[in-house]
């Protein structure tokens, strides 16, 4: 193997051959054997020995090896080799960038394609061996997202780890702490292996590592994730070539942010295709308004329509709140639809029939059209509206022209219990009055629905937002959000692919600090339900507080679109996120239209005002404020989750021009 062929040995040759071939140095490196430290090394000979300054000149010295010329010039050699090969790493690094953005651009909805490509181009560039990519989750929280040729125990153990947290110490948590990249050069010589850290003996001793870099995914100033990347031997990593891969790295985080954008999953305008009309569902009329039992019925037939269809892509819904709000109650169909600004409306009428059941009529009625686009009678043997509601799902869906699935409407968002179901509408209609008092009426109506169905998902996902919102007013409380994380918990457990449930847990984790915790989950709901007016706000509230806010801006209004008659607590999210977008007369324009405004509203207006320079109307608006701290049990600015204090100091530095300390 070391006989000489002209001035190259048979392995010098073997493995120029494999480099003009357009191998790469861990491919050769595989091949042969050895590591590409040494592969670069033979390199460096081979260009010295055949003094060529490029690949394409090594290609051609290798069809016709030349002697090696006599007399002096060994440094100049040893120079021109070193260079031609960096030329050669720069060259194919650029390659490798051009390759990846193109996959980017090709196959942007496809973000496993696009963490796939990135993840081999950047074990390849940085020579090593075996790559992890994690995912971020704030604080020191990370998940294993994707790797390559990590071994079986390895990989095991970063499965059952799920989520979790990692040391400070670690490369991970230093990376998070500081968006740098980090290079150790054997993680088995640092304290924290010695310490006997978890990830760090998992690494080393189950990995199989010894060098390793992490790489930060960075979006804007945010950390989305992590590459790292490990060797079995020590070797500590290129910094030209981290550098390579924290382009890399910057690409994928890009990828994944517009992959989990929520206006994306929302479901904005695409190319030729709209979102679906509005489709407002009133309760079902009785036909004597003294019946309560019938008007319970009807409006447990309506409740029922509303939580199903909200939930799946294809209808966008009039929020419950507004399609059973006392100002449509004498309306006639065709002023319902432009109070609500829907397209299209559900109408319906329940009576007793002499056979002793009920009689129930549907209408669907659409803008600008006087005849009903759809009619129908129903006879039901008692007051029982499950089998009436699978019927009228199906009959409506025919009748509007979707394709929905019947398969994707579950009934893990309602009860089988109907007093259940209605101990939970009343709730939602305390809920609504957003009041201490009101709010404390909701709770018990929610604990009642659950005594009745302890499996009711949505009423313990509603039981945990009334002790989020009691800690709004006694924000010292840590009590209460310890509370309404264990009714989350309980709501996700029952049913976790309910949007409700998902976006309860996002609204408990923001409040805890978790930022990229709750995106994660209101991402997950606006999937589930992208027209659900509930879903759609709170995912506004996440991006206000997590520094969103044109996307939080948008969001807020799509939600008071789905809910116009009961839209007061989201133009005040919404005059909040324009507030700090530095939109202050719109912020104004919103918070003004607020007929009750809570504490925090009066807040957000007071500073818009002090902001826009109308010290007249800014001074008013503080003396209201003052009046409702008094009142109200105060508003602790402090306690507010925003992820970056520059937000929370703007609206203070506000108030504190104002006279006001928050």
């Amino acid at each position: 193997m070391n006989e000489v062929i002209g001035p190259l040995s048979a392995r010098e040759r073997e493995i120029a051959e494999a480099y003009v071939g357009g191998a790469s140095y861990k491919e050769i490196a595989r091949q042969f054997d050895i590591s590409p430290a040494t592969v670069r090394t033979h390199l460096r000979t081979i260009y010295r020995k055949l003094e060529v300054a490029s690949k394409l000149e090594l290609a051609e010295a290798l069809r016709d090896e030349p002697a090696p010329p006599a007399g002096p010039g060994r440094d100049a050699q040893l120079l021109v080799a070193d260079l031609a090969l960096e030329l050669d790493e720069a060259m194919r690094r650029e390659r490798i960038l051009a390759r990846v953005l193109r996959i980017i651009s090709q196959e942007g909805d496809r973000l496993d394609a696009v963490i796939d490509a990135v993840l081999d181009h950047a074990l390849e560039i940085c020579e090593a061996e075996f790559g992890v990519l994690f995912e971020y989750f704030g604080g020191l929280r990370f998940r294993a997202m994707q790797s390559r040729n990590i071994s079986p125990a390895f990989g095991r153990w970063l499965s059952d780890q799920g989520i979790f947290e990692v040391e400070a110490e670690t490369g991970l948590g230093r990376v998070a702490r500081g968006l740098e990249s980090v290079n150790i050069a054997d993680v088995r010589s640092e304290d924290i292996y010695r310490s006997r850290a978890a990830l760090r003996i998992a690494t080393a001793d189950l990995g199989g590592a010894r060098s390793f870099a992490a790489i930060p995914m960075i979006s804007g100033d945010r950390l989305i994730g992590a590459f790292t990347v490990y060797r079995t031997r020590v070797h500590p990593f290129n910094g030209r070539a981290l550098e390579l891969a924290r382009l890399f790295a910057d690409q994928a985080a890009i990828a994944i942010k517009n992959a989990r954008r929520p206006e994306k999953a929302v479901g904005a305008e695409t190319e030729g295709q709209a979102d679906p009309p509005l489709l407002a569902i009133l309760p079902f009329r009785a036909t004597d308004e003294a019946d309560d039992n019938l008007t319970r019925t009807g409006r447990r037939l309506a409740a029922g329509i509303i939580m199903e269809l909200s939930s799946t892509p294809h209808f966008r819904l009039i929020d419950l709140a507004s399609s059973f709000s006392e100002r449509l109650a004498a309306n006639p169909p065709a002023q319902a639809m432009k109070t609500l600004g829907a397209g299209l409306v559900v109408t319906g009428q329940i009576r007793r029939a002499a056979t002793g059941g009920v009689r129930v009529a549907a209408w669907l009625h659409q803008a600008g059209r006087l005849p009903p686009l759809w009619t129908e009678r129903f006879d039901l043997p008692g007051e029982d509206v499950e089998p009436l509601l699978e019927t009228l799902l199906v009959r409506l869906c025919a009748a509007i022209g979707t394709t929905v699935e019947r398969a994707l409407v579950t009934r893990s968002r309602r009860s089988p219990s109907l007093n259940a179901l209605d101990h939970f509408l009343d709730g939602l209609e305390f809920h609504h009055r957003h009041t201490a008092d009101a709010y404390r009426d909701a709770r018990a109506r929610f604990v009642l629905a659950l005594d009745l169905d302890p499996e009711f998902s949505r009423a313990a996902a509603a039981l945990a937002i009334t002790y989020v919102r009691e800690w709004f007013w006694h924000s010292t409380r840590s009590d209460l959000l310890d509370t309404a994380e264990r009714h989350a918990r309980t709501a996700v457990g029952l049913a976790p692919h309910d949007a409700w449930a998902q976006t309860v847990w996002g609204v408990v984790a923001l409040y805890r600090g978790r930022h990229a915790e709750a995106e994660q989950s209101v991402t997950r709901a606006l999937e589930l339900a992208p027209h659900d007016a509930y879903v759609v706000s709170r995912a506004g509230l996440v991006e206000l507080y997590s520094g969103n806010q044109e996307s939080a801006i948008d969001l807020l209004r799509r939600s008071i679109a789905l809910d116009p008659l009961h839209a007061d607590r989201q133009s005040g999210m919404l005059g909040h996120a324009l507030f700090l977008a530095g939109r202050y007369d719109d912020a104004i324009a919103c918070l003004e239209s607020i007929d009750t405004p809570l504490v925090w509203e009066l807040a957000w207006l007071a500073a818009s005002h002090g902001k826009s320079g109308n010290e007249s109307r800014a001074t008013s608006v503080a003396a209201a404020l003052r009046i409702s701290l008094n009142g109200d049990g105060g508003y602790d600015v402090g306690s507010r989750p925003y992820r970056y204090a520059r937000h929370r100091d703007k609206l203070r530095e506000s108030l504190l021009s104002l006279g006001i300390q928050l």
